[in-house]
């Protein structure tokens, strides 16, 4: 085995996957079981969450999770079995997915994210309907939002957001997390997803209406126990909207450099 691909389990994944079927005879899957998708994600997540002080944050030096929960257990893993890098790693990311990856290359030498260790980026021109095409050939149907492998993702968007039953049991839970966080120094309370991200929603259960809510949804007031005198947001630079004046996404998104959206 020569190659060995990196897989979320989203589109993209799908995606490489059926590529690979067809034109790499040899090759090996690694799957990141971030305990974030699955049962029990408390008991890691939540941990890391308290120990930082703060939910992980979009584009910054605060997305601690994609380190701690990807990129540390994988070179681990590829540390063990491929000592004298040897492997090429592949992953299904591609430029047009987000901004950090528009001038992603084909191949990588000595990528710094894989140990030191060659990247193969074979759908890196492919844009959706090419992508789409392969998960139709390999039986699947393209998901209207991103992978679940880290359910929710901080960089999760409204369709992604919308994905989650407004009676998920999920909602609880970080919803028990953000308030037991409290507020910043800056008086701004713990919350997953930041106001102005959810349609000034404050709360996890507030941000996924916003995602179920209609174009131009906005949250009407604070709910009581996330309030104290002072709280506020700033907006940043680097967020973007639509027409409509309604948050899309960060120009940044996730990039562990294992697998696409």
């Amino acid at each position: 085995m020569d190659v060995l691909a990196a897989c979320s389990g989203g589109n993209d994944s799908v995606a490489l996957m059926q590529f690979l079927f067809s034109h790499q005879e040899d090759f090996g899957v690694v799957y990141n079981n971030t305990g974030w998708a699955a049962e029990g994600w408390d008991a890691r997540m939540e941990a890391l969450v308290r120990r930082k002080k703060g939910w992980p944050m979009p584009a910054s030096n605060m997305q601690f999770c994609t380190g701690a929960l990807k990129e540390e257990p994988t070179i681990k893993l590829l540390d063990e079995i491929d000592p004298d890098k040897e492997l090429t790693i592949c992953t299904g990311r591609r430029r047009l997915e987000s901004q950090n990856r528009s001038d992603l290359p084909q191949h990588q030498t000595e990528s710094p994210k894989h140990g030191g260790r060659d990247c193969w980026n074979p759908l890196y021109m492919h844009d959706e309907a090419m992508r789409d095409d392969l998960i139709y050939a390999a039986g699947f149907t393209p998901l209207p939002h991103s992978s679940q492998e880290c359910f929710p993702c901080v960089c999760a968007n409204k369709t992604d957001l919308a994905a989650i039953p407004k009676n998920s049991p999920r909602i609880d839970q970080i919803e028990a997390i953000e308030i037991s966080m409290g507020h910043t120094r800056n008086s701004k309370p713990r919350t997953m997803f930041r106001p102005y991200r959810v349609g000034g929603g404050v709360g996890i259960r507030q941000a996924v209406d916003w995602g179920h809510g209609q174009r131009g949804y906005k949250s009407a007031e604070v709910p009581e126990a996330y309030r104290l005198e002072g709280a506020g947001t700033d907006e940043p630079a680097d967020f973007v909207y639509d027409e409509h004046g309604q948050g899309l996404l960060f120009a940044r998104q996730c990039d562990g450099g294992y697998c696409g959206n």
